[in-house]
C-alpha cells in the first residue's frame, strides 16, 4: 500500500483537468456524475488522481474503491448499447463510435436529427428504418454527392448540392422529379439536375450510423408515452433552430410523407419501379421463376425424391467433413499447446535472452554483513509502530545512517541509542512476561519455589567460580544454567535492585549488556510451571532457543571483549552481532509471535480474496462472450 501511495500520490498544483464537462460512459446503465473539486483543495496538497475519471481523492481507501470500480464489468456504451465492460473498454467503445460517426456528413446529419426535431419519435428503430427509405433517394443542400453522366461510358463526377427545386403546389415529390442544382468541384461550374442522376459515396448512408446517431444525438423526454428529442448541445451543433434551415420536400413542419409511414412497403416498391436500373432484373426474375415452375412440372415425383436423397446426402457429407476438419483443428491446437507449455532445458529455447546485469550495492561494510544490516533495518520500519519507534528516532533507521553508525566508534551515537533501545524493550517484554506467569500459576495452583538470595548465591559458589562467569563471560560447560542463575543474581546482591532497573546511558549499556547476556536462562529458575508457560504460549520455547544464550556458547571471545572494553570499540560485524541477537530475542516473545501471525493470516486471507476475485471476473467474462455468442447466433 505505502510502495502504491508513492507512485499515485500527486500535489493538487501539478493536475490539470480538462476544462470542458468530462462525459463518462453509463454505471450500470445509470448516467455516471464523477465527484466534484473539494473547496478546499491547496495547490501544494498531496492528492490521489484517478486517471479515467479525472477526480481527485484526499483518502487512498476511497481512491482504491475508485479504481476497483472502474477495472469491474459494470460499465456499458451509451451510443453502442454494448454492456458488461470496463471503464477503459467503454471509453473505447464511446471513441470508436464517434470517430465512426466522424464520417459521416454534417450535411446529412442536420437532415436526419431535424426530422426527430420536428416530429414526435416515439421508437428509434422505427425511425431508423422510416429515414434510411426515405433519404435514400433524396439529397441535401450541402451534401457532397456523385453526379451520374450516362453515355458509351459511365463516369462519376464530384459535386455539391447548393440548392433544391421542387413544386410548391405538389403535396408529394417524388425523388426523381426533385431537381438538385450542384457545383462542381473543379471547375465550379454549376448543374441542374434531376435525382435519379445522383448517389452518395458509399457507407454514408447505412443502418448503422443512421442508428448510432440517434442514439448519439436523441434522449428520451418521456415514458408515457414514450417520446425523444434531440439534445440541447447537439441542436446547437448543428443549426437546428435557426429560422433559415429548411428542407424543400419536407416543408417548414420536417413531417414525413403519410405515405411513408403507414405504407412503406407499397412505398418501396413504388420507388423501385420508378428506378430504370431495377427494371430488367424484375423482368429476369420473372423469366426465371417461369421457367423454374416448367422444370417442375416435369420432374416425376419418383425423380423428385432421388433428388431429395441425394441433397440430404450432400448435406450429411459436408457436415461430417466439416466436424472432421474441426477435430483435426482442435487436435492441432492441443499439440501445439502442450509443446508450448512443456517445460524445457534452457539450451533448447530459441528465444532465450541474456539476464540483465544487476549493479551491485556498494557499502563501506563487507558484503557479508549486508543481509544482517537488512534484518535491522527491516525490524525497525516493519515493528516501528508497536514499539513506539517515532518517539525515540522521529526519522527512522535508514541504511546509511545504519551502516554510519558500525563503522564510527564515538559514544553518543545512534548505534548506543538502538541497544539502549532493545534492551529497554526486552526488560519491558520480561516484565510483562512475569505478571502472566503469575496469572498461570494461581490459576492453576502450581506451587511457588523462591530461593532466598543467599541461597542461590551458595549454590552457586558451590558449582561454578564467579570469575569464569561473570568477570571472563565463560559458562562451565557440565552446568550451563547454574553461571547464568549467578549472574541473574549479581546486580541484586552488589547494587541491591535488578538489572532492569538499572540507568541505562552510554557509560553503563557496555556492563549491563554482558550481564543480560549472561544470565540468560537464569531468570526465574526457581519456578518449575516457568517452562510449561512458554511451552504453551511461546512455541514449545526452551531456555537453549533464547539467541543470548547461543551468543554465549558460541562467541566466547565477543564475551570476553565485553568484559574489557566497551561496545563503542568493537568492530562493525560485532556491534551487527550484538544487535541480531537482541533483535532476534525480542521475537521470541508472545506478544510478536502474535504479530506475526496476524499478518500471515491476513496475508493469506488476501490472497484467497485476490483468487476468488480473480475467479469472478473470468466467470463474467466467459458469461459475456457466451451472451455476445448466443446474440450472434440469433
Amino acid at each position: 500500500k505505502q510502495w502504491y501511495q508513492r507512485r499515485v500520490a500527486i500535489t493538487a498544483g501539478e493536475i490539470r483537468l480538462p476544462s470542458l464537462a468530462y462525459v463518462m460512459p453509463l454505471l450500470r446503465k445509470k448516467p455516471f456524475v464523477p465527484l466534484d473539486l473539494p473547496p478546499d483543495l491547496k495547490a501544494d496538497e498531496e492528492v490521489f488522481l484517478n486517471v479515467l475519471t479525472k477526480e481527485i481523492f484526499r483518502d487512498y481507501e476511497a481512491y482504491f474503491r475508485r479504481s476497483i470500480l472502474c477495472n469491474s464489468l459494470v460499465w456499458s456504451c451509451e451510443y453502442t448499447g454494448k454492456c458488461n465492460l470496463t471503464l477503459p473498454e467503454a471509453l473505447a467503445s464511446e471513441e470508436e463510435a464517434a470517430q465512426h460517426l466522424a464520417k459521416m456528413q454534417i450535411a446529412l446529419q442536420q437532415g436526419i436529427c431535424w426530422v426527430i426535431h420536428k416530429n414526435n419519435i416515439s421508437s428509434l428503430t422505427a425511425f431508423v428504418d422510416e429515414v434510411l427509405l426515405f433519404y435514400k433517394a433524396r439529397f441535401l443542400v450541402g451534401e457532397r454527392v456523385e453526379i451520374i453522366s450516362s453515355g458509351k461510358v459511365t463516369t462519376k463526377t464530384i459535386g455539391t448540392i447548393t440548392d433544391i427545386k421542387v413544386d410548391p403546389d405538389a403535396s408529394y415529390h417524388h425523388p426523381n422529379q426533385i431537381l438538385y442544382k450542384c457545383t462542381l468541384s473543379g471547375g465550379g461550374n454549376q448543374v441542374t439536375i434531376p435525382g435519379n442522376k445522383l448517389c452518395r459515396e458509399k457507407s454514408q448512408l447505412t443502418r448503422e450510423r443512421v442508428k448510432l446517431l440517434a442514439k448519439c444525438s436523441a434522449k428520451k423526454v418521456s415514458t408515457e408515452p414514450p417520446l425523444y428529442a434531440i439534445k440541447p448541445e447537439h441542436v446547437t451543433r448543428l443549426k437546428l433552430d435557426n429560422e433559415n434551415f429548411i428542407i424543400p420536400y419536407l416543408g417548414d413542419y420536417g413531417k414525413l410523407p403519410p405515405k411513408i409511414k403507414t405504407k412503406r412497403k407499397a412505398r418501396e416498391a413504388d420507388e423501385e419501379e420508378f428506378a430504370p436500373q431495377n427494371k430488367k432484373k424484375k423482368k429476369k426474375k420473372l423469366e426465371d421463376d417461369w421457367d423454374k415452375k416448367e422444370t417442375e412440372v416435369k420432374i416425376s415425383a419418383e425423380e423428385r425424391r432421388r433428388l431429395i436423397e441425394e441433397e440430404r446426402a450432400r448435406k450429411k457429407r459436408e457436415r461430417a467433413e466439416e466436424k472432421e476438419n474441426q477435430r483435426k483443428l482442435q487436435l492441432a491446437e492441443q499439440a501445439f499447446q502442450k509443446e508450448w507449455t512443456r517445460a524445457r532445458a534452457d539450451l533448447e529455447l530459441n528465444d532465450s535472452k541474456e539476464l540483465p546485469t544487476i549493479p551491485p550495492v556498494n557499502t563501506a561494510l563487507p558484503p557479508s554483513l549486508f543481509g544482517d544490516m537488512l534484518q535491522v533495518a527491516e525490524f525497525f520500519h516493519l515493528f516501528g509502530e508497536h514499539v513506539d519507534l517515532i518517539d525515540d528516532f522521529p526519522d527512522g533507521i535508514m541504511m546509511g545512517t545504519l551502516e554510519a553508525c558500525l563503522i564510527r566508534n564515538k559514544q553518543d551515537d545512534i548505534f548506543c541509542e538502538m541497544i539502549i533501545f532493545l534492551l529497554k524493550l526486552v526488560f519491558a517484554l520480561q516484565q510483562e512476561e512475569d505478571e502472566e506467569e503469575t496469572k498461570f500459576a494461581e490459576r492453576y495452583n502450581y506451587s511457588y519455589i523462591n530461593p532466598t538470595l543467599n541461597d542461590n548465591l551458595v549454590k552457586m559458589t558451590d558449582s561454578v567460580t564467579w570469575s569464569s562467569v561473570v568477570e571472563q563471560g565463560g559458562s562451565d560447560p557440565v552446568v550451563p544454567w547454574a553461571g547464568a542463575s549467578q549472574a541473574f543474581y549479581f546486580t541484586q546482591y552488589y547494587l541491591g535492585t535488578t538489572l532492569c532497573k538499572l540507568q541505562l546511558d552510554s557509560y553503563t549499556v557496555t556492563e549491563v549488556l554482558r550481564l543480560h547476556i549472561l544470565s540468560a536462562g537464569g531468570r526465574n529458575s526457581g519456578q518449575p510451571y516457568y517452562g510449561r508457560w512458554r511451552f504453551n504460549h511461546r512455541g514449545m520455547y526452551s531456555d537453549s532457543d533464547n539467541p543470548c544464550v547461543e551468543l554465549r556458547n558460541g562467541d566466547p571471545s565477543l564475551m570476553s571483549m565485553l568484559a574489557i572494553s566497551n561496545i563503542f570499540d568493537l568492530p562493525p560485524a560485532s556491534k551487527l552481532t550484538l544487535l541480531t541477537t537482541l533483535i532476534n530475542e525480542v521475537l521470541t516473545f508472545a506478544q510478536f509471535r502474535e504479530i506475526i501471525e496476524e499478518a500471515v493470516e491476513g496475508s493469506r486471507e488476501a490472497k484467497k480474496e485476490w483468487k476468488s476475485f480473480g475467479a469472478e471476473i473470468q466467470r463474467k467474462e466467459k458469461e459475456h462472450a457466451t451472451n455476445k455468442y448466443k446474440e450472434w447466433v440469433a
